[in-house]
């Protein structure tokens, strides 16, 4: 039986709607998963029984996490926020860690939840926060492109995975990982050392990428073995 691969969605129309790409769907069928959406809820018992239905969860991206999340006021540069998302996928970030069986991946936003949910902090914008000392990680051409390099540790679970020191990824975001959250070890970074992937020491598959390999997949297919690594730790 394929593994039941639980997705977060956007929020969307006033946090009245749920919303969410294909390719996020279609890059866990292609690596042998089963997606569901997961309806974004503030209730924790449903919170729970998302965590035992699911052999996996994968956090996507989408809006500006709340800076009130790691204690910091909202500064102009800030993109939407919505606090429902916020709250329900922190909440669901640290349910699913007392249950280290079933790996979590995330994605650009759902990398960064994945440090807030750790004690971690962020960038609320790259370029009010290091000006002049980043590349264009908001990359001009469409997602399905990539735009610059990261450079991967060796011996780490993304080494293991995508079986180089170096891959071309694309760039959708205006915020970064600041302070990294307690265990959440650096395994990948652009050239101007923003952070671009992590794991959790001692965790079997908590692991978390900037970039978007489910946009990249289909014409890239080394950026498919995230997805197969992480359904085969769900099965």
């Amino acid at each position: 039986m394929q593994p039941v691969i639980g997705i977060t969605p956007n929020l969307i129309d006033d946090e009245a709607s749920i919303q969410i790409r294909r390719t996020n769907t279609e890059a866990v069928a292609a690596a042998g998963g089963l997606p569901v959406i997961l309806p974004v809820t503030g209730d924790d018992r449903l919170i729970d029984e998302y965590v035992l239905m699911c052999d996996g969860i994968l956090l996507s991206g989408g809006a500006d996490i709340d800076p009130m999340r790691f204690g910091q006021p909202q500064r102009w540069e800030n993109g939407p926020i919505h606090p429902l998302r916020d709250e329900f996928e922190l909440k669901l970030c640290k349910a699913v860690l007392t249950h280290p069986e079933k790996p979590v991946l995330g994605i650009c936003r759902g990398f960064q939840v994945m440090n807030v949910a750790l004690g971690g902090t962020l960038h609320q914008d790259l370029q009010s926060a290091l000006p002049g000392q980043t590349i264009a990680h908001r990359q001009k051409q469409p997602g399905k492109y990539p735009s610059h390099p990261v450079s991967i540790v060796k011996n780490t679970a993304m080494h293991r995975i995508l079986g180089s020191t170096q891959v071309m990824v694309n760039s959708l975001h205006h915020q970064a990982l600041h302070r990294m959250g307690e265990g959440f070890a650096v395994t990948a970074t652009a050239s101007d050392g923003i952070v671009e992937a992590a794991e959790l020491t001692g965790h079997p598959f908590f692991l978390g990428v900037q970039w978007h390999p489910e946009i990249l997949f289909p014409t890239m297919p080394e950026q498919l073995r995230l997805f197969e690594a992480f359904v085969n730790a769900a099965k």
